[in-house]
């Protein structure tokens, strides 16, 4: 079968009958072994567009097949898009990697786009496309300590008290209160709606995010649009406490929302988010980071990204002596190792912690009264003798 499911055909000839059959018997040995593979001229750009377009979309969200597809077309196809699936191999995909790397992608990226490569060739050898997937015989790539990151050092505990206190007069007053008062991702506090708060606001609810979703066109061309997702995963929908403070900047909030409402008039849309533009509708991630970026600058601010104000979020709770499960529960995190692993190690507390119990459990035993440890001076001083006794002579 090719790609659109169509039966397609080989052949191959001998020139004796008793070579067809030796042939036969060869290639149903290899047939029972699952290392038979049919000779197709599917270029990998093709079988990845058939894979990322017909196969993954009922496996997997259509906005997460959307980005597969901008990941292909962006790191892939440039390097490897002609190449002949059957014809592809592990030093091929090394070379790619290799390739990524000298024009400075980042390993993050490098190795999110070998994850699709993956995907995409373990589906064609299941097909019996090919013999075996060669991405598995390459390795990702490793990060190196120096190499440039867009992820930022959390804010202080004064710096989130500092952006608290001047955002009260900002259109990002309620968001940024979401996010510094929950540790909610972005995509939740902008898919956060009414009904998800209780009438008495004091506790809401993450039923779903809001993303962007970039669909490429067959033309090859991005179209992008803002919709709403159920939550990252089961673990992801979850209740919060709604805060006094963050109660007092949602009560705020929908009273500046009323005025829009009126001031909008017939162009106002009733879109049911906490978070909306000036006539009602869903705010875009793209749009709220610009907005965000002029406003730290405007409050002469250091920038972090959106997401790294979760990362302040969770550092400060865990500092706070919060118990890290309640930490990882709040967050949405499906294991507390995800929890552990990303933060951490970057709460001194838990090293100091560490150091602190094990050297007040391992300490000599100290006289009540003198409070010097307590020592046997016979074993000292017979010590002595015995390193005077084994010293040379002075002449």
């Amino acid at each position: 079968m090719n790609a659109q499911g169509k039966r397609s055909r080989t052949r191959r000839n001998v020139d004796t009958h008793h070579q067809a059959k030796e042939l036969r018997k060869k290639l149903l040995a290899e047939q029972q072994k699952g290392s038979v593979t049919v000779v197709r001229n599917e270029t990998v750009k093709t079988f990845a567009l058939y894979w990322v377009r017909e196969v993954k979309p009922t496996q997997i969200r259509a906005s997460t097949a959307y980005d597969y597809e901008d990941r292909l077309r962006r790191y892939v196809f440039p390097y490897l898009g002609k190449v002949r699936l059957i014809d592809l191999k592990s030093n091929h995909v090394q070379n790619w990697l290799l390739a990524l790397k000298k024009d400075g992608k980042s390993a993050t990226t490098i190795n999110g786009a070998r994850r699709v490569l993956f995907g995409m060739c373990k589906h064609a050898a299941r097909q019996g496309v090919i013999a075996f997937n060669p991405v598995g015989a390459t390795d990702p790539i490793r990060r190196q300590p120096n190499e440039p990151t867009l992820v930022k050092d959390p804010w202080s505990e004064e710096e989130m008290k500092t952006v608290l206190a001047r955002v009260e007069e900002s259109a990002l007053d309620c968001f940024l209160h979401l996010m510094l008062l929950t540790g909610m991702r972005p995509g939740e506090a902008l898919g956060l709606r009414w009904e998800d708060v209780d009438s008495d606001k004091t506790q809401l609810w993450i039923t779903g995010t809001l993303k962007q979703e970039r669909r490429i066109t067959s033309s090859g061309v991005g179209v992008v649009r803002t919709i709403r997702n159920p939550p990252k995963t089961a673990h992801s929908r979850r209740a919060l406490t709604i805060s006094p403070v963050l109660r007092d900047a949602l009560v705020r909030h929908e009273m500046s929302q009323s005025v829009a409402r009126l001031q909008a008039d017939q162009k106002w849309i009733e879109s049911g988010y906490v978070v909306t533009t000036s006539v009602g509708t869903p705010v875009s991630l793209s749009n709220l980071r610009r907005r965000y970026g002029k406003y730290l600058s405007s409050i002469d601010m250091r920038y972090i990204r959106l997401h790294d104000i979760r990362h302040s979020v969770a550092k400060q709770a865990l500092e706070q002596r919060v118990p890290i499960e309640q930490v990882s529960q709040a967050l949405g995190h499906t294991r507390i190792d995800t929890t552990k692993q990303i933060y951490a190690k970057h709460v001194p507390f838990y090293t100091e912690n560490f150091i602190s119990v094990l050297g007040a459990s391992l300490a000599p035993s100290f006289n009540e009264h003198e409070r010097i440890p307590m020592v046997d001076l016979k074993k000292i001083e017979e010590r002595a003798n015995n390193v005077w006794l084994a010293s040379p002579q002075e002449s």
